[in-house]
């Protein structure tokens, strides 16, 4: 099913009534799925506007970041920034009816921060911030200016050499930048800028415009595979990547080799072996295969060793998991699935690592247990002649457990690019 998200704008008229203008359309990876938990930023002539995406990859923005100096409380007032145009530096006056801290940031049309954040506490009264741009070039500059967290004014810069520089107690006065005498103030959008540890930082430029009070943008698309890899073929199954920091993973369990009986185990006979849950080929479709340690290295006890890998690819380390770990912040949901887990283990899959609950086969018996309550991948450490390790999730938690286990329990593997 198609979903979208609605941005909302309140949007000032000339004749200072307030409207709304509503924009539409998802943030999504190149296979359609929505990407959550990314923070978004939307710059326009006058205002930035933030949120974060949600767990389909829709957002909203309820309310406006911005405001004008004449709706802020009484006692409060942010002048226009004089000089402007200005060259390097300029200066904006605050004033507050009691003591409070106050934030100024500095960003280009592309939502990127151009200048080191100010925070100052001044007392009531008038106090001054001065903005110096050094070393950039000419053009339009935004300045947020947020007063003790609660309320938020932004300025619009204009940075041209030549200009005059600031003075000191001179006049207040500033030259005004006109808006648009149009119904809609807002009707250019400068840019949208979608940010996360994981994905990195994409700007979508070139916006519509609005001709009325909506306008749809359709699907944002980021590219989460690795860069020139999309996709794997190994022994005839297709295998998508993701791009995780600077890792690159397969998002499917290792599907590999030729199903056997869940009471023998695998053998160094020079064919990869697996088990399929339930002894059933349909869920070694869906959740990929199942090795025991030494079958999943092919018998070598390497660290990184390519294994039943395909070519380029390894057995993680245990370091390269704990890498994994850092990545997400020691989240295990963003490695789920979405729809894997329930209540404080429900998966987000911001990672897009995507691991499904997909089990394991115990030793001796050849009993499985726990699909859709924990998966279990090989690590290429080993800790001793009979104890490997191995990255853990369950249901019920966010953990992302690091354990050693016997050699001898049925794991999936999960592949990493060289």
């Amino acid at each position: 099913m198609k979903t979208t998200f609605t941005i909302l704008f309140v949007v000032l008229f000339i004749s200072n009534e307030i409207t709304s203008q509503v924009v539409t359309g998802k943030l999504v990876d190149e296979n359609g799925a929505g990407l959550a938990s990314v923070k978004l930023q939307l710059y326009t002539a006058t205002n930035v506007y933030e949120d974060s995406s949600s767990s389909d990859g829709t957002f909203s923005f309820n309310i406006i970041t911005g405001v004008e100096d004449n709706q802020l409380p009484t006692g409060y007032s942010v002048s226009d920034n004089f000089p402007n145009p200005f060259n390097p530096r300029t200066r904006i006056g605050i004033t507050l009816p009691a003591r409070g801290n106050v934030k100024a940031e500095v960003f280009n049309l592309l939502g990127q921060t151009v200048a080191d954040i100010i925070e100052k506490t001044f007392d009531a009264g008038t106090n001054y911030i001065d903005i110096e741009l050094n070393g950039l070039p000419n053009g339009f500059y935004i300045s947020r200016i947020t007063i003790d967290d609660k309320y938020t004014v932004v300025k619009k810069l204009m940075l041209i050499y030549g200009s005059q520089h600031l003075i000191t107690g001179g006049s207040t006065s500033t030259t005004q930048l006109s808006k648009p005498n149009n119904t809609y103030l807002e009707t250019n959008l400068d840019s949208l800028v979608a940010t996360s540890t994981i994905i990195g930082r994409k700007t979508f430029t070139s916006l519509p415009s609005f001709v009325s009070s909506t306008l749809d943008l359709g699907n944002l698309t980021i590219e989460r595979y690795c860069p020139g890899i999309p996709t794997v073929l190994y022994e005839g199954k297709t295998y998508h990547t993701v791009q995780i920091g600077e890792q690159c993973w397969l998002k499917e369990n290792l599907n590999v080799g030729i199903s056997i009986d869940k009471k023998l185990d695998q053998t160094n006979n020079s064919i990869i072996e697996k088990y399929c849950y339930d002894n059933l080929e349909s869920n070694c479709d869906t959740y990929g295969g199942l090795y025991q340690w030494n079958e999943a290295m092919q018998y070598v006890t390497t660290p990184g060793a390519q294994g039943i890998c395909p070519t380029g690819w390894h057995v993680p380390t245990l370091a390269e998991f704990q890498t994994l770990s850092t990545e997400v912040s020691g989240d295990g949901n963003a490695l789920k699935e979405i729809g894997q887990g329930t209540e404080v283990g429900t998966g987000t899959n911001t990672s897009g690592f995507s691991a499904l609950l997909a089990g394991y086969r115990f030793i001796i018996t050849g009993t499985f247990y726990s699909l859709g309550f924990s998966t279990s991948f090989w690590s290429s450490s080993e800790i001793s002649a009979f104890f490997a390790l191995y990255l853990d999730l369950s249901y019920n938690d966010s953990l992302i457990n690091l354990y050693p286990n016997n050699k001898d329990f049925g794991f999936s593997v999960r592949c990493i690019k060289d």
